[in-house]
């Protein structure tokens, strides 16, 4: 089975990709994928769902019930800001449930800010989650 640390980055390379995936679509100007960026929202939502599980069993609660006092302060804000990113990319589904063509514009730009705020977080979020893991192992030694 792989480590947490590799499990951690599996989810964020899967999640970048799919980000990816979409920012290049819509960078070209591809109005004609409309559904396929439908399903590919849903996707990366299901696949965050996953992720949030994960992370937040396997890496933040334990942390936050059994770590060092610091790393319990940081795995509680990291766990605050995956909930409020993920009411973020709630609202944004919401928004572009029933997207049109003429909405095409708006949409463009609201898909590559939340792009960036995503893959931000993501690229963040794993370097302080490799971090609470070697602080972790370090204490059970």
């Amino acid at each position: 089975m792989a480590s947490l640390d590799q499990q951690a980055v599996s989810y964020v390379a899967r999640a970048q990709m799919m980000v990816d995936r979409a920012r290049k679509l819509v960078i070209a100007d591809r109005v004609d994928t409309i559904d396929l960026l439908a399903n590919r929202r849903q996707c990366l939502g299901e696949h965050f769902k996953l992720y949030q599980v994960f992370k937040h069993t396997k890496i933040f609660n334990p942390i936050v019930e059994f770590g060092a006092g610091s790393s319990k302060i940081v795995a509680r804000s990291m766990k605050m800001d995956c909930l409020e990113l993920g009411e973020t990319y709630r609202a944004y589904v919401d928004r572009w449930l029933r997207l049109k063509p003429q909405e095409w514009r708006s949409y463009q730009r609201d898909m590559l800010a939340i792009a960036e705020v995503l893959s931000t977080h993501l690229a963040t979020e794993l370097t302080s989650m490799k971090q609470l893991l070697t602080i972790s192992q370090f204490y059970r030694r």
